[in-house]
């Protein structure tokens, strides 16, 4: 049967809503409704009856109401005029940090292609070279039309979809490239000029930019939470709170996932807010510390195992490497390239004063040593990355001309690096066991807090006090009276309550009260649309029929009692899910099945489906092969689909008789 439901209207002051909240939860007969704006404005007109705080019931409402001005309420159009100006400039801040964010998406993605320079994009004298981003999916497709136009692409993704691509090619296939890149779906990037050059300089900037803006945006929205509430008396929360909950969970389950913390490896007291935020920023700025390091550390040692491997190979050759220092009027590079480019450089340089010679290594690559004039060597090394010159001018700059001397330096500086990775292997562990239970308490304190924010999301709030509504069912009403006789008791006083009817527009939620043998049908009810409130409860008719219909569809009697068998199993053997869904309630409905499909076997005589003396009067063994016997078995459907037919009419009949619906109980 359904069980009728009672609206609850409670009011607490807004110090002690949470507490409220947490204790209606715990006792968990109150299922919280979220009020609408109609809902909101009846309540005002019921409890309130005050007209300022009616034509004041949104934001919206506000300007119609100072269009219309009245004497004596100077001091809320000035709060009304700081709403719009800390709205607007809201809106702008919002619309930088997007920009600003998107930017910083862009030189992360620069600075992992390798580039320590922001790319020079547009045309050169002999170059061109082009940033755009992407999806995803079109990239691979893009980027092997680009190449086989001789475009040397690199890139990187950015985003979940986007991907950044760095185009680089010679200026008299810049035509041919754009062709192939505006049949993608794509965005164009362009640099701001005053970025600094340097990607790191330029990435510290932009973080200091946005730091700035989140900082003038959290103030803000600070004073217009402040200003609603003037200027709005009665008011639903806005999810603030909310967002900010899941924000800091997200980077606790992102602390907990990088550290590999476990829910059993902590516990402890509930942290408030405040604390809760302090202690992640100490955890996640010292784990970041941390994690930066060692990502430098490990970078560093790959860039010396490189190093290592093609000093081995120097040696090999017995390459005698030129002294590579600043010169006044002349530049001189050094690096690697694939030996089938080999000739594709000396064309290039072809011509022009530059002086080149190459090594050939054993693994295929050609050592190439080039020296030009300084104001040539710009426009030269673009040329030659766009030919896949691989410069190692840098790197060769700080080692000894020895090459036996600079393996040996090689060599150490890499087992310094190992022990350096090892010191900081051990911090982070260290880290990881002194911020496991307060992480672990951090989000169970989240979880609680996000719980009771997103039940305070449905009420309304005033400056000093919470309105909270929801569904109770009429048995717990006087249980629940004294539970929450006992929280004002407790609390000095600070709720107050009532119990109603609801309304008849009102949605009300329902619950369902059946016997334990029947509450194994009410998932099978739900399929069918779970009943609403003022309607009857078909869960005791239909567990009856279905079972009855079982039996006359299926009559066996060795086959009812392995359906019992399982059943039996399912219910007190099994222990788990069965096909996602409960064992207990699976096996017990089988035992019922399975006792009605044995029952009408033994009357028609049926045992796996071989024909025995049936036990209903007037049937013989084989009675199916008897015409006669086989019309009474269609009579007997008949019938039985009739009375059904009969039955759900009647239910319908006396629901619309309890409802007051004379003429619709007479003509259903």
């Amino acid at each position: 049967m359904i069980i009728p439901a009672k609206k609850l209207t409670l009011i607490t002051i807004r110090e002690s809503e949470r507490r409220v909240v947490r204790r209606l939860g715990e006792l968990g007969v109150v299922h919280l409704k979220r009020m609408s704006e109609e809902e909101a404005k009846r309540l005002r007109e019921a409890e309130l009856g005050r007209s300022r705080e009616l034509e004041e019931t949104c934001v919206k409402l506000v300007e119609v109401w100072h269009a219309l001005f009245k004497a004596g309420f100077e001091g809320e159009r000035g709060s009304y005029r700081r709403y719009i100006e800390v709205k607007d400039r809201l809106n702008r801040l919002h619309a930088k940090r997007a920009e600003a964010s998107h930017l910083r998406k862009i030189l992360i993605g620069v600075k992992s292609l390798g580039e320590e320079e922001l790319p020079t994009l547009g045309l050169t004298e002999e170059l061109f070279s082009t940033l755009i981003i992407v999806p995803k999916d079109e990239v691979s497709k893009l980027v092997g039309r680009l190449r086989r136009l001789g475009a040397v692409v690199r890139h990187v993704k950015i985003s979940e979809d986007e991907v950044l691509v760095h185009v680089i090619g010679l200026r008299e296939k810049v035509k041919e490239v754009h062709e192939v890149i505006s049949e993608t779906y794509h965005q164009e990037v362009s640099l701001p000029d005053d970025l600094p050059r340097n990607c790191g300089e330029a990435l510290s900037l932009l973080e200091l930019k946005l730091s700035k803006l989140n900082e003038e945006i959290a103030k803000l929205e600070r004073e217009m939470g402040r200003l609603k509430e003037e200027l709005i008396w009665l008011v639903g929360d806005d999810g603030s709170s909310l967002t900010l909950l899941k924000k800091l969970k997200g980077e606790v389950l992102k602390l907990r996932g990088e550290l590999s913390i476990e829910e059993s490896e902590g516990g402890g007291e509930e942290v408030g807010l405040e604390e809760a935020e302090k202690l992640l920023k100490e955890i996640a700025e010292s784990y970041n510390s941390i994690r930066s390091k060692l990502d430098w550390v490990r970078r560093e040692s790959d860039r010396l195992r490189k190093l290592r491997s093609f000093l081995k190979d120097l040696v090999e050759v017995d390459f005698k490497p030129p002294e590579i220092r600043e010169y006044e009027n002349i530049d001189l590079f050094m690096g690697l390239v694939g030996g089938d480019k080999l000739e594709d450089i000396r064309r290039a340089v072809s011509g022009k004063p530059i002086a080149l010679d190459a090594v050939m290594l054993r693994d295929g690559r050609a050592l190439v040593s080039i020296a030009c004039l300084k104001d040539y060597s710009g426009k030269l090394l673009d040329l030659l990355r766009s030919i896949g010159f691989e410069d190692l001018t840098p790197l060769l700059r700080e080692l000894p001309s020895d090459l036996h001397e600079a393996w040996r330096r090689t060599a150490e500086r890499l087992e310094e690096l190992r022990a350096e990775e090892r010191r900081l292997l051990e911090e982070l562990e260290r880290l990881r066991r002194r911020a496991a239970p307060k992480l672990i308490a951090i989000y169970k304190s989240l979880e609680l807090n996000l719980r009771i924010e997103e039940a305070l999301i449905g009420s309304l709030r005033t400056e000093a006090l919470r309105i909270i509504q929801g569904w109770v069912p009429s048995d717990r009403m006087g249980w629940l009276a004294e539970k929450l006789d006992e929280i004002q008791e407790r609390a000095g006083g600070v709720i107050a309550y009532r119990f109603e009817s609801p309304r008849p527009d009102e949605k009300v939620p329902t619950l369902l009260k059946n016997p334990r043998l029947f509450k194994v049908f009410e998932p099978l009810v739900a399929l069918y649309g779970w009943p609403g409130y003022g309607e009857i409860d078909p869960t005791v008719i239909s567990g009856i029929l279905w079972t009855i219909m079982f039996g006359v569809m299926f009559p066996d009697f060795g086959q009812g009692v392995v359906i019992i068998g399982l059943g039996l199993f399912f219910a007190y053997v099994f222990k788990g899910r069965f096909l996602g869904m409960n064992s207990r309630k699976i096996g017990r409905l089988m035992i019922g099945l399975g006792l009605s499909a044995s029952f009408f076997g033994l009357l028609v005589g049926e045992f796996f489906l071989t024909e025995v003396q049936p036990l209903f009067p007037g049937l013989r063994a084989g009675w199916l092969e008897d015409p006669s016997g086989v019309i009474w078995l269609i009579k007997v459907a008949i019938f039985f689909g009739m009375a059904q037919i009969l039955l759900a009419m009647s239910l319908s009949t006396l629901r619309e008789l309890r409802g007051g619906k004379l003429l619709d109980a007479v003509l259903s």
